[in-house]
């Protein structure tokens, strides 16, 4: 139980890292070059989820190597999560009215959970449990 924690915790510390990165790339998208705030949400999902793909990989689940399979299962997971995000993204922003950097916020803390559980089974499940005691 306290491996999964760690985990947790390795897991959030990579997100809150990916979620500064894609609020970046979100506002620097919609404010900077007017991209649609849509347009530049998932712009900023596929950046900040790339370079979680390489964090996460190697800090919260110890994989010694980066496969095509194991990006695969990481891209159809966050293809699952990119298309409710987006919709959730549109209603927050457009029916709730809400700035689009706090429902961003607001959405990365909600899936953070899930996200976790569904590579923690489906991504990286062949590598957990064997964290290398370097890190």
């Amino acid at each position: 139980m306290r491996q999964r924690f760690q985990q947790l915790v390795r897991f959030s510390t990579v997100g809150a890292t990916c979620l500064a990165l894609g609020v970046g790339v979100l506002a620097g998208l919609h404010q900077l070059a007017g991209v649609n705030y849509l347009v530049a949400y998932v712009a900023s999902f596929v950046a900040s989820n790339i370079a979680g793909y390489l964090l996460n990989a190697r800090f919260t689940f110890a994989v010694k190597t980066i496969t095509h399979f194991g990006a695969l299962r990481y891209i159809t997971v966050n293809a699952a999560l990119l298309c409710v995000n987006t919709m959730a993204m549109k209603f927050l922003v457009d029916g709730l009215h809400l700035w689009y950097i706090w429902a961003a916020i607001l959405l990365a803390g909600m899936v953070t959970p899930f996200s976790f559980l569904a590579h923690r089974l489906v991504t990286y499940r062949a590598h957990v449990g064997r964290r290398l005691e370097s890190l």
